[in-house]
């Protein structure tokens, strides 16, 4: 048991630095670019698009080609390894290199180079991770764990963020930090975690899994529950910075708010573990999904004199961002279960890559399409709006994810969940 405990912390550990690449990617990268070299939103916005696109072909191939190949350090770790020189070589460029000309082309590049590290990454890290259980509660603390670094993760980013002079200087700091943590996880996952050999049939095909997902209706309401979650989560990621900085006017506090809302996620992860052993999955999921929203709806009432009220809303969401990361990841591991026992091949490489890019054009779309409303107001980066622009700024951050968490919350309520300890 203290064995397993171990290999599951090595494993989390990786989310770690995962987390201190995509929260600045998806946070603060867009302000950054805009505000300091004047690239325009809809610029951002449409690149964002793009590269969410070329994750749609890559995730599936890669967690595909880590299903049905095996090769002698681990048919999962082996991506891991992979992906680590397009990863540093990515983060580098985009988060710690001095821009001089031809800002726009530097970033298109380099975040491209980031993107294909990512799916390198992701789909084979992920379907590790559900293989290293068949325990039904089990495999809810390891979720719980990996999240839980995740939070980690992003709060270590808020506070090198809060306490740099500048997004330049603080991006730079972010780009260290991924240099020293992510090649050090990765190595040590690839020597102490030992994958399970898990026998196959035959090989799996991508067009297979797209044919179970429509025709299995677990599945097909899990994954639309996924799709819109991740893209109710992607608004206000995205619009975080600007609503601070130009509603709120408190430019100054943005690390911080950000590092408030984490903590209450990272410290109420062990409540989560604690209470996913007595109830349903998805009834938790669903209670986290249904407070948030009742919380978040007091944002629409903010002001520039609202900030305590804005912190008790930052302190009190963040409680359900660790349900609300770990919980599907986990029941999905249990649907990946149902799924072995009926075709006798394990897919979940190939699974976890559909969740990877349902999960980020989700968030790309949904981040994509608030930088091209607010470039279609006129929304200024730099400042100086009108108290009209402000306002569908408030309406975009407050009422659009609120909007969108309903219908995960429809498609999960009573889902039917099977407590899964066979062998796989």
């Amino acid at each position: 048991m203290r064995q397993n405990y171990l290999q599951h912390t090595i494993y989390a550990s990786n989310a770690l630095s995962l987390a201190l690449i995509i929260f600045p990617l998806f946070i603060f990268v867009s302000e950054h670019y805009a505000s300091q070299f004047g690239i325009s939103l809809l610029a951002i916005g449409v690149i964002f698009l793009i590269v969410r696109l070329l994750d749609g072909i890559l995730d599936p191939l890669v967690g595909w080609a880590s299903d049905n190949f095996s090769v002698p350090v681990g048919k999962r770790k082996f991506w891991l390894l992979i992906s680590l020189p397009f990863t540093l070589f990515g983060v580098w460029g985009l988060f710690g290199s001095n821009l001089g000309t031809f800002a726009f082309q530097h970033f298109v590049f380099y975040i491209v180079i980031l993107t294909i590290g990512l799916s390198l990454f992701t789909p084979p890290f992920y379907s590790l991770g559900a293989e290293l259980s068949r325990d039904y509660v089990e495999r809810s603390r390891i979720t719980f764990f990996r999240e839980g670094f995740f939070l980690l993760g992003t709060i270590l980013a808020a506070l090198i963020y809060a306490m740099a002079e500048g997004s330049t200087q603080a991006l730079q700091n972010i780009a260290m930090a991924i240099f020293i943590g992510h090649p050090l996880t990765i190595i040590i996952s690839s020597f102490a975690i030992k994958e399970r050999c898990i026998s196959h049939k035959n090989k799996s095909e991508i067009s297979s899994v797209f044919t179970t997902i429509l025709v299995n209706k677990k599945l097909k309401y899990f994954f639309l529950s996924q799709f819109f979650n991740a893209a109710a989560n992607g608004i206000p990621g995205a619009l975080f910075a600007f609503f601070v900085i130009h509603k709120l006017q408190r430019e100054d506090l943005v690390g911080l708010l950000m590092l408030l809302y984490l903590l209450s996620g990272a410290i109420s992860v062990p409540l989560w573990i604690n209470i996913s052993k007595v109830f349903k999955k998805s009834d938790l999921w669903c209670s986290s999904i249904f407070f948030s929203m009742i919380i978040f709806s007091l944002v629409f009432f903010m002001n520039t004199e609202s900030i305590v009220l804005f912190s008790i809303i930052c302190l009190l969401t963040g409680i359900c961002v660790s349900a609300d990361s770990a919980l599907p990841a986990s029941i999905q591991a249990d649907l990946l279960d149902e799924d072995f026992k009926i075709v006798k091949n394990n897919r979940s490489g190939t699974f976890f890559s559909i969740l990877s890019v349902i999960n980020k054009i989700a968030a790309a779309f949904s981040g994509g399409f608030v930088l091209l409303f607010l470039y279609a107001v006129d929304f200024d980066p730099l400042g100086g709006n009108s108290e009209e622009i402000l306002f569908w700024l408030t309406c975009l951050y407050a009422i659009a994810p609120i909007t969108l968490k309903i219908l995960p919350l429809l498609l999960m309520f009573r889902f039917p969940e099977t407590n899964s300890d066979q062998s796989i």
